[in-house]
């Protein structure tokens, strides 16, 4: 497949990937969506992971400079210290919480462009990546909404089931994201259609939360500690080594998960509504597919 334009701000329509170059839709055991995740991400890797930097690292930039971050506590210049005080105890706190925020907003915002731009490659629709961002850009509101109220949820039902209705919530919407990108929907309508979704075959979702879960937290730590741990046997100052390991290990996590929540999307769509037989019939008799 052709590359991505290199000056990808011009807005240049992105070449569109031909339906047997894009993931086939049919339904796959758990290990296959993971599997294919990483293939959907291979199809154009510079644009995915492009995507998810422009998204994930002015958020990071903000964890930086509050109290609490590891740049803060050893650079050697403590200016921001000095101007709002040295709160590095309570900071670490409120600092991780943020990393957690932050990470999970990503992650979101993400998974609803990778929606966006699966929904138009299935359609044989080109689309620049600007056009991409500027719409992710117009439905931040709707992003921030739906965000918010699955994890009051989450939280509400986890804090008195030990964890456990939590757990069902966060399988329920797994596909949330996927579906504003995709399906244009605001955030009561993805909520609902992430539940339908998800209940029509809810072990399926279920096994493939936890194990996006778990491969995310072993690929995370493989990026954040190993260089880390090479890097101090040579020496080499960490102070904002570690910083840099962690924003790549955070986007390569994002893109990988959002990637696997629009691959379980189309897993589910195929399941519940037979998807692939709509796009099969619409290539054997749309205009398309037409003879003489």
């Amino acid at each position: 497949m052709t590359e991505v334009q290199s000056n990808a701000s011009v807005g240049r329509p992105l070449p569109v990937p031909t339906l047997e170059e894009l993931p086939p839709l049919l339904a796959r055991t758990p290990l296959a969506v993971i599997d294919e995740a990483l293939t959907f991400l291979r199809i154009n890797p510079g644009l995915f992971f492009g995507l998810s930097a422009i998204i994930v690292i002015p958020l990071q930039l903000i964890l930086l400079v509050l109290p609490g971050s590891s740049l803060r506590g050893n650079r050697p210049d403590r200016t921001i210290d000095i101007i709002i005080g040295s709160l590095d105890q309570p900071g670490a706190i409120a600092n991780g919480l943020g990393t957690l925020v932050f990470a999970s907003i990503s992650l979101f915002a993400v998974a609803s462009v990778y929606g966006q731009l699966t929904a138009a490659w299935y359609s044989q629709r080109s689309v620049s990546p600007s056009d991409l961002l500027v719409a992710a850009f117009k439905r931040v509101p709707f992003i921030l909404g739906a965000w918010t109220l699955t994890h009051v949820i989450i939280i509400l039902l986890g804090s008195f089931t030990f964890g456990i209705l939590g757990l069902f919530a966060g399988v329920l919407f797994a596909v949330v994201a996927p579906v504003m990108g995709a399906e244009e929907l605001g955030a009561i309508g993805a909520i609902k259609r992430s539940r339908d979704l998800a209940t029509s075959k809810l072990g399926q979702t279920l096994i493939v939360y936890v194990l996006v879960a778990g491969a995310g937290q072993i690929i995370g730590a493989s990026i954040r500690f190993a260089p880390v741990l090479i890097l101090n046997q040579l020496n080499v100052p960490l102070f904002i080594t570690g910083e840099v390991f962690e924003v790549i290990a955070t986007v390569v996590v994002v893109s990988f998960t959002a990637a696997t929540s629009v691959v379980l999307y189309l897993d589910l769509r195929v399941r519940r509504e037979g998807i692939d037989l709509y796009l099969a019939i619409d290539k054997a008799f749309g205009l398309g597919g037409r003879r003489g």
